[in-house]
């Protein structure tokens, strides 16, 4: 049996913006000792280096590499990793929003000529300012 992807898809990503909403509060109760911050950062960190690499393989799925775009991959999967290394706060929450809100440039840049799934991108576009805004709010809240 053949499903369509879209709807599971369109689950999973919206499944996917929702521990940045959960992970909002400073502290979470059922977790007590549970650092919500370093979770927040941690979990984006993850996710920025999965779109990451979706980036590098949608790259890697043409026959002529868009370099910028490979590079972009790299640079950013790092930057992701690299705002743990730093001390929690805003400023690790800003590298991270901009690297998402890079991601989402980069992933458009290189489909921009060729869009099979124009609902993808749709919800690409949406999630990803779901996603902005968490961010915004938990730099608020930090």
């Amino acid at each position: 049996m053949t499903l369509s992807s879209r709807p599971l898809t369109q689950a999973l990503t919206y499944a996917g913006a929702l521990p940045f909403f959960l992970l909002l509060p400073p502290t979470l109760a059922i977790l007590e000792p549970f650092d919500a911050l370093r979770g927040f950062l941690a979990y984006g960190a993850v996710i920025a280096s999965f779109m990451a690499g979706t980036l590098w393989g949608i790259v890697q799925g043409r026959e002529t590499a868009a370099v910028g775009q490979l590079i972009a991959s790299n640079v950013l999967a790092l930057a992701a990793w690299a705002t743990l290394l730093i001390e929690p706060g805003r400023a690790a929450l800003t590298v991270q929003l901009v690297i998402f809100a890079a991601l989402l440039a980069a992933d458009r840049k290189l489909a921009s000529a060729n869009l099979e799934k124009p609902w993808y991108w749709t919800l690409r576009t949406r999630v990803t300012a779901l996603v902005c805004i968490a961010y915004l709010a938990k730099i608020i809240l930090v």
